[in-house]
């Protein structure tokens, strides 16, 4: 027996079986509600108020309190009976701010994953009786027998070659990726490429003209895996529950969203015109693209299936594109270090350089990498979801409404700027971290994350003390605070990756002060502010000029290696030639990280320029 559950004030309805959970139903319904947590009831986001009879299950005191308060968690609530469901304005997901930008391309020497070749072949007669595939061959010129076809595609080409009275335009991989023929069509026929970042949060697609390098447009959107969890391990989990055709269908259905969207303004691009993918994601979201279990990724010694995952063809992939189009994922180094940060060091250009860098990656894992042209070492910290509105009361991702900016003056009067200049509902990364800055250099927080009660606009609660951000804010008139529990998420997530960075500069006997340079990497590093961040002690306090902006470093990766051979060449390179530095089992990491778990660290000497603005 179906029941119906209709949203409001969306209108949109769904049918579904009895014990089904509001999450499930919103899903079914096309309706986007916020959920850090994988449906565990843990990060209160998806907060819904009903009409009608439903069985709640709840398993967590956030759940309860909710419920006690006439709320409902989505995740913790299931269906019975035909339902009316409001979603609240805080609870929906909004338009996102999503880095596209990143590096140019005009430097490459143009060698893409698919060439076009026009070519015309001599008609054949009684005196050049050659075969059709070797006259094809032959124009292009191969050997006989060199040039692979699929072979629905040689069942095609006779009655293909005919019609287009010899002459049209062939498709073909590159050579390091087999050289075969991709298509063979006539000349009014065009072949586009895109790259493609995966990532756990969000996903980007650039389509980009294979002749010329130039970018035709970019799209981008969250990633649909979200409802299984923040995190990597949320997702492999997921899997390991049955989950796993479903985790693959929902990034594919992401992806395919993106192609529609990016195809929109050319009437003429259809998916047969798409003859070359090249894809950069971590780990886990490239085992979930291909349909690779994942499962031994969180296991010790955290192996994944495959760091160089084989080129496969268009119509292996799910995707709407050429048949034999090539889809080419960037390799990676280890479980939890992955073809994106490939990508951001090919984007960086410091695996080129004399010059000693670092590169640090922030996003739901924090990736860290250090070298030059002669070394590369990295490693990978387990940032945890903080900075993406996770594991923080009145945390969100970065979407219309969230504040992203804060100042405290010295009068103590708090300034917000959110985006999409809307009511503040919440407070993603880049806000947070400038938030704890800021209370930090005011004296509202002492070094061990502790509020100072008694302060303006700190209250005291059972639970502890909170910061008032924002009173009263939003469609629902909600206040926006920051907890003392939140705080020690924040602190914990910072001194992961602060940790981690200084395990790599000492395993080679470096330190920070020796870098030249520090580029920072991902959609979420973009939008720190660098003087907040140094304040908290998630970066390193060094001048300021050695700290570059890299933008959206695996999108840039993966045109590079759609383009150019060389680069893909270099992708190999840095994958054979990075050392990776398991941190989960060490001793060094641990104390570092101790180390790190106070504002800004324990050792103010390592943080000059702090010390002078907190008076120490």
């Amino acid at each position: 027996m179906k029941f119906k559950v209709r949203f409001i004030p969306d209108n949109a309805t769904a049918e579904v079986a009895r014990g089904t959970t509001l999450l499930d139903s919103a899903i079914m319904a096309g309706v986007d509600l916020q959920s850090t947590c994988g449906g565990k009831g843990s990060c209160g986001k998806c907060r819904v108020v009903v009409e009608g009879e439903t069985d709640s299950n709840p398993t967590t005191k956030i759940a309860e309190e909710l419920l006690a308060r006439g709320h409902r968690l989505a995740c913790q609530t299931f269906v019975v009976d035909d339902v009316v469901v409001r979603v609240p304005e805080e609870t929906r997901m909004r338009a996102g701010k999503i880095l596209t930008s990143h590096s140019t391309t005009s430097h490459l020497k143009l060698e893409p994953m698919a060439l076009e070749v026009d070519v015309q072949l001599p008609k054949p007669d009684q005196t050049d009786n050659v075969a059709d595939l070797e006259r094809l061959a032959r124009a292009l010129n191969r050997e006989a027998g060199e040039l692979h076809v699929p072979i629905d595609l040689m069942r095609a080409l006779p009655r293909r070659l005919r019609s287009l009275h010899w002459k049209g335009k062939a498709f073909l991989a590159a050579e390091d990726l087999g050289g075969g023929l991709v298509d063979f069509v006539s000349r009014d026929k065009c072949q586009v490429g895109a790259a493609l970042d995966i990532g756990t949060t969000t996903v980007v697609l650039s389509l980009v003209d294979l002749n010329s390098g130039k970018l035709l447009s970019t799209a981008s959107e969250y990633n649909k895996q979200m409802r299984a969890g923040d995190d990597v391990i949320a997702r492999i989990a997921h899997a390991e529950e049955g989950g796993l055709d479903e985790l693959q269908r929902l990034v594919l259905d992401t992806v395919k969203e993106l192609l529609r969207e990016a195809r929109k303004d050319s009437e003429t691009l259809g998916p047969c015109d798409l003859t070359a993918l090249s894809v950069a994601g971590n780990t886990t979201m490239i085992h979930l693209f291909l349909g690779l279990d994942p499962s031994y990724i969180r296991q010790d010694p955290y192996i994944p299936a495959t760091n160089v995952p084989l080129t496969i063809h268009g119509k292996e992939s799910g995707l709407p594109m050429h048949p034999h189009g090539l889809v080419y994922c960037i390799p990676g180094r280890a479980g939890f270090v992955g073809g994106d940060i490939t990508a951001d060091v090919l984007a960086s250009g410091m695996h080129q350089r004399e010059e000693l860098s670092l590169l640090i990656d922030v996003g739901t894992n924090g990736e860290v990498v250090l070298g030059n042209d002669q070394f590369l070492v990295a490693c990978s910290t387990s940032a945890g979801p903080a900075f993406e509105g996770g594991e923080v009361g009145c945390g969100m991702r970065a979407m219309s409404g969230a504040i992203e900016k804060v100042c405290i003056a010295e009068d103590l009067e708090t300034k917000v700027s959110v985006i999409g200049c809307l009511p503040p509902t919440g407070i993603c990364g880049s806000g947070l971290i400038d938030l704890l800055a800021q209370l930090f250099v005011r004296g509202l927080v002492d070094r061990k994350g502790r509020l100072q009660a008694g302060r303006t606009r700190i209250r005291k609660k059972d639970e502890g003390c909170e910061y008032l951000v924002v009173a009263s804010s939003g469609p629902t008139g909600n206040e926006i605070v920051l907890r003392e529990d939140d705080i020690a998420n924040l602190i914990r997530t910072k001194a992961a990756l602060y940790a981690g960075c200084r395990v790599l500069a000492k395993s080679v006997d470096k330190t920070f002060d020796e870098l030249d340079k520090i580029y920072i990497a991902g959609g979420f590093g973009n939008y720190i502010d660098i003087e907040n961040a140094i304040t908290i002690g998630l970066l390193p306090d060094l001048p300021r000029e050695r700290f570059e902006f890299i933008g959206n470093g695996a999108l840039a990766g993966a045109v590079q290696t759609l383009l150019s051979a060389e680069k893909r060449r270099e992708a190999m390179r840095v994958h054979e030639d990075m050392t990776y530095i398991e941190l989960s089992n060490s001793s060094a990491f641990f104390d570092e990280f101790s180390s790190a778990s106070f504002l800004p660290h324990t050792d103010l000497t390592l943080f000059p320029t702090v010390a002078r603005s907190i008076g120490s």
